[in-house]
């Protein structure tokens, strides 16, 4: 996790000439004047991600099968974890450290949706994940069965609870949510062709993993428990992904060199 914090703006009145925003939170309340703060912050990231792509142009397509793939539903995966952070943002009683994963967690997802979505569609490549995902991995499975995604009635739990519950069942549940983000990653970074999209996955692989860890570590030291149903993450063997564990063998080789 890094560590800036990202304060909330102050809510500003709607511009009437203004167009809808693009992303609302599944929350049964409005938006709060921390959520609208932290999605201007996150959107603007998302801009400058588009702008970035935008000004790399190439000629021709440097994208595999994989790439497009990974791309597309991991854009489709990062969806859902930032609606959770935005539930988790409209609750009351939450701790400050656990405010700021949720909110690094939106501007990070929504700069790499931003870089993903660009990418894709500069290049022809439809934007949009399917009805079936991860078969670019070998492991086809409808989208809605995608590993890692909270179905409706642990999003309905989550949206109800408040307080630790709530605190507890969000670590759980983006805990899962990560697992499934690493298992994706960990296959581009060992199969994917295009090197900005390798080295993207490899950099959801390193810090996917330490946000895992650090809200374990977060959760004993609060002292909340594992919702029933969950387990300790730290536990799954998805924790240690081939990507990462070749990257460490390489510098331990460099190293040693």
């Amino acid at each position: 996790m890094t560590s800036f914090d990202v304060p909330p703006s102050p809510p500003t009145a709607p511009d009437p000439g203004a167009a809808e925003p693009v992303v609302e939170p599944p929350s049964r309340r409005g938006l709060s004047g921390l959520q609208i703060g932290i999605l201007v912050v996150a959107f603007c990231f998302l801009a400058g991600a588009v702008g970035f792509v935008v000004g790399e142009r190439q000629e021709s397509d440097p994208l595999s099968a994989t790439d497009v793939g990974f791309m597309q539903d991991m854009s489709y995966h990062h969806e859902q974890a930032v609606q959770m952070s935005l539930l988790l943002l409209d609750k009351e009683g939450i701790d400050r450290t656990l405010r700021s994963f949720a909110q690094e967690i939106i501007i990070d997802q929504r700069f790499e949706q931003g870089v993903y979505n660009a990418t894709l569609d500069r290049l022809g490549h439809p934007v949009s994940a399917g009805d079936t995902v991860m078969g670019w991995m070998g492991e086809p499975v409808a989208a809605e069965d995608m590993p890692g995604l909270a179905t409706e009635e642990q999003m309905d739990a989550l949206r109800a609870a408040e307080g630790d519950e709530a605190a507890a069942l969000w670590i759980a549940m983006m805990s899962e949510h990560h697992l499934a983000g690493l298992h994706m990653a960990d296959y581009e970074a060992r199969h994917g062709s295009d090197a900005t999209t390798v080295n993207m996955a490899k950099a959801t692989v390193k810090n996917q993993r330490s946000e895992i860890i650090d809200l374990a570590r977060y959760r004993e030291n609060a002292g909340l428990p594992i919702p029933e149903g969950y387990t300790d993450p730290r536990d799954d063997q998805r924790l240690d992904p081939i990507a990462f564990t070749e990257r460490d063998q390489d510098e331990t080789t460099t190293t040693g060199d």
